[in-house]
């Protein structure tokens, strides 16, 4: 019975949208560049921003910690859907009209947001905001790489890649700053502002033929599907550790949803419909972009090493949320070194693309493990500038190659469905992150704890005089031990991100590069 239901891969049909390349000029040009780049802006800022100020909107909506967590879970669950199901919005109703609903709706949810304060309204808004948000990514990066002028399109690239390594850092500082001065509705301000400016840019400057196809069948089960996916993945990673992983009953139902969904979906959009919004054989056809896929998912995975900088610098070197984000924000300095540089490298055939990445990854790895060394219950945030200047070097060189390698292997006509492979691998490593680090923190700091209080006695010097200096408080030994075995903790993981950074030389290893074209022979 069940074959009569299975579809012949060549027998299904995908969406294509149709992206002509129409390289703009003068004022007009750089006006859909400059919106192109807001948009993209916006979308990676918004949800650093939100993750940011969550503590101070869990304050106006009254949530406790258990109701707190739905805030990011809803929104991140429809913005990472969205993402995959925007190429066929793109081919259904057109570039321009996916980008402008989309613009016009996030700005109207984030100004309405800023005025709720009932929960269970917000969480849905939350919902329908990420939806909108999801949108917005993908048709802003087609009008980015097909409005430039043919002279500097070998240069998106290395733009694309900056402008997605730095806006995330800059949303952590917004959040944090917006949030600490004017109060945590605020943070939807900035993201409202934004989109109004990048869509009323956008109905001023593009003049797209878009070419809608009415006719495209609606994926209804797959989207239900990839909601419950991402929904039961983002759950785990926010509140599987918290909740003791399956001694809560919720979490084990997450767990058992993803299991189910997540193969389903995958075998669904593969086999058992004719009309899918996701192509799993771009991965089998284009074999860069499993590679680059496969590598985003790793560094979005180390990117779990910023949280825990945030998270020492805050709980064990007292900084407030401001100050922690701009603590970060110092290596988004020198990615604007390590992605030209690295561009540069490659592009003249100096060195070999998987070389450059390699030696990426090396430095990346030495700077995290610089890190965990420097880490101290007593430091100064400012001793951590010059490995943080390094380290943005480096991992600003690992990271430009990959744009490369999945944009610049993917044919016009399906560079949407690859732009939105690999916008979204990134966030799918960092929730596998969230959940794997966040359970070896806690699990470390026990261990630590342990390890030091049997060493607290009177009969080791340094507690002896401790004890003397602050008249016995056993509060204040107490908060020593802590502080101490949070930091080792923290030092621990950042070492060992350093040491799974370098997993992507491996598979950088199997990239598909062109070959080096030989020197003109020289004429007498």
């Amino acid at each position: 019975m069940l074959r009569r239901y299975v579809v012949r891969a060549e027998n299904q049909r995908f969406a294509v949208a149709d992206v002509p390349r129409l390289p703009q000029t003068g004022i007009r040009g750089a006006a859909i560049i400059a919106s192109a780049v807001l948009a993209i802006v916006v979308d990676q800022t918004s949800s650093a921003i939100a993750s940011a100020g969550l503590p101070y909107l869990s304050g106006i909506v009254d949530a406790s910690p258990d109701e707190a967590s739905w805030i990011l879970t809803v929104f991140n669950t429809a913005y990472y859907a969205m993402i995959l199901m925007s190429p066929w919005m793109m081919a259904r109703i057109g570039r321009k009209r996916l980008m402008l609903g989309a613009l016009l709706g996030f700005a109207g949810v984030s100004a309405v947001l800023a005025g709720v304060s009932d929960y269970h309204a917000f969480v849905a808004l939350r919902f329908v905001q990420g939806a909108f948000l999801g949108c917005i990514y993908v048709p802003a990066a087609l009008l980015f790489f097909t409005s430039l002028p043919t002279r500097f399109l070998r240069y998106a690239p290395p733009i694309f890649v900056l402008l997605s390594l730095s806006a995330a850092t800059f949303g952590t500082v917004i959040g944090a700053s917006v949030a600490e001065r004017f109060g945590g509705s605020t943070i939807f301000v900035p993201g409202a502002i934004a989109t109004l400016a990048t869509a009323l840019a956008i109905v001023l400057t593009v003049r797209a033929k878009d070419a809608p196809q009415r006719a495209l069948v609606f994926d209804r089960i797959g989207l239900a599907l990839s909601l419950a996916a991402f929904g039961a993945l983002q759950f785990l990673a926010n509140e599987g550790e918290r909740r003791n992983w399956f001694d809560d009953p919720t979490v084990l139902f997450a767990a058992i949803v993803l299991a189910i969904a997540l193969p389903a979906f995958v075998i669904y959009e593969s086999t058992f419909t004719r009309f899918p919004h996701v192509d799993f054989r771009m991965f089998a056809t284009y074999r860069n972009l499993a590679i680059g896929g496969i590598i985003s998912v790793t560094i979005g995975f180390v990117g779990y090493a910023v949280t825990l900088y945030i998270g020492y610098v805050q709980s064990i070197l007292g900084a407030t949320p401001a100050e922690a984000g701009a603590a970060v924000l110092v290596r988004v300095l020198t990615y604007a070194v390590g992605v030209p540089l690295a561009f540069a490298l490659i592009m003249r055939k100096i060195v070999d693309l998987r070389i450059v990445v390699a030696v990426g990854a090396i430095g990346s790895a030495l700077g995290l493990i610089a890190f965990s060394y420097a880490m101290t219950p007593t430091a100064e945030i400012g001793s951590f500038a010059l490995v943080s200047l390094a380290f943005g070097v480096f991992f600003g060189m690992m990271n430009q190659p990959m744009g490369m390698l999945v944009i610049g292997s993917m044919p016009l006509d399906l560079l949407a469905a690859g732009v939105s492979v690999y916008k979204l691998s990134a966030p799918v490593g960092a929730m596998i992150g969230t959940a794997v680090m966040q359970t070896l923190l806690d699990h470390r700091s026990v261990a630590f704890r342990t390890a030091i209080a049997g060493h607290i006695t009177l009969g080791n010097a340094p507690v002896e005089s401790y004890v003397r200096a602050h008249r016995g408080s056993a509060a204040g030994l107490g908060g020593l031990v802590s502080a101490q075995a949070q930091t080792l903790a923290y030092a621990d993981l950042t070492a060992l991100l350093g040491l799974v950074v370098l997993l992507v030389i491996p598979v950088v290893a199997f990239a598909q590069v062109a070959p080096a074209q030989p020197p003109p022979p020289r004429t007498i």
